[in-house]
């Protein structure tokens, strides 16, 4: 299991370098956006994607064939060979990529942003044990970390579930502690068995929590740097 870190910060003139690596129709996704730093980053963000798809299929990266389950979950077509299940997320200047070739996966990554009301959000969002864990904490600085390590665990888990925020963060308990492989069921109905994912904190060294879910516990993650400087 591959976990690619792409940094942004202070990257400039990346949207001319990668857009030839897109398609036809992600070049027009892009030009929709915002120009500067959102269209930047989408561009950059789905040409990294495709760069890692070909090398882990062997494919070139633009004869590759990325399409949608029907909750919107971007796949790569069975059309493209082996599976290959990836999850991508981004917050401000990161963006997170990871590969499996084995069974889901989901991948979260949120800067801290302490003009939040924390816990107005968790109210609505986490269960009833969540928020009165959360309340407990009187360090608000310990309190701002605890509220992003929950929110990213979450989506990770619903993210590899394929649903994301279709189904409700309250759907399901996560743990209080720091977690390495913590075990997560999560059933769209009262009478069905579910699906279990495992959830890991991720260190990434910034001011932002992040974590990854996967189907087996048998999966190390290695953490890798894409090499933006490299001329692809």
């Amino acid at each position: 299991m591959q976990l690619w870190r792409i940094d942004l910060a202070g990257a400039t003139g990346l949207h001319d370098r990668f857009a030839p690596l897109l398609t036809h129709a992600e070049q027009l996704q892009a030009s929709r956006r915002r120009t500067g730093r959102v269209q930047e980053h989408f561009s950059v963000g789905r040409a990294c994607l495709r760069i890692l798809l070909g090398n882990a299929s062997g494919l070139d990266p633009l004869s590759l064939t990325i399409t949608t389950r029907v909750h919107g979950k971007p796949q790569l077509s069975h059309r493209n060979g082996p599976r290959i299940a990836f999850n991508v997320a981004h917050s401000k200047d990161t963006i997170l990529i990871a590969l499996t070739r084995t069974g889901h996966i989901g991948v979260d990554v949120e800067y801290f942003d302490r003009s939040t009301d924390i816990m107005e959000v968790a109210h609505h969002n986490f269960t009833a044990s969540e928020s009165r864990s959360l309340a407990a904490i009187t360090d608000p600085q310990a309190r701002v970390k605890t509220f992003y390590r929950y929110w990213t665990r979450k989506e990770a888990v619903l993210k590899a579930d394929g649903r994301g925020l279709i189904a409700s963060l309250a759907s399901f308990d996560i743990s209080f502690e720091s977690v390495t492989l913590h075990p997560v069921r999560i059933a769209e109905s009262p009478d069905d068995q579910g699906k279990l994912f495992f959830v890991s904190d991720l260190s990434l060294g910034i001011e932002a929590a992040g974590a990854i879910a996967l189907e087996s516990p048998d999966s190390p993650v290695r953490q890798l740097i894409f090499p933006l400087s490299r001329p692809w």
